[in-house]
């Protein structure tokens, strides 16, 4: 199926998926297509996708696109449908957290 993904300057751009697809084939193929245009437009250029994903997430009308696993067809996405990127901060409870972990240098210098 063809979706239309938003960008959040407004632009967008289209990827394929199978029909069986999900949220992580979906993100396979954003990653794909933004590394191949940020390729040919500007040469060698590293995106962090582990930051991106860490502060963004998919979404389709008002359902973020989080667990991974989830089939597209779950949400009710179907071929030719737009999903749009909003800022996102997975929270604690998740598990996952955009927060960087302090770095404690000196905890293993301790004395006991």
């Amino acid at each position: 199926m063809k979706l239309s993904i938003l960008k959040l300057d407004g632009t967008s751009f289209d990827v394929a998926v199978l029909n069986t697809a999900k949220v992580r084939d979906l993100k396979a193929a954003v990653m794909k297509y933004i590394d191949s245009m940020e390729q040919i437009q500007m040469g060698h250029r590293h995106i962090s996708w582990k930051h991106v994903w860490g502060n963004f997430c998919l979404c389709y009308g008002s359902t973020k696109l989080i667990d991974d696993d989830t089939p597209l067809q779950n949400f009710g996405i179907k071929s030719n449908e737009e999903l749009r990127f909003e800022h996102y901060v997975a929270s604690r409870e998740m598990g996952r957290h955009s927060h960087a972990k302090k770095r404690r240098f000196f905890h293993g210098l301790r004395n006991t």
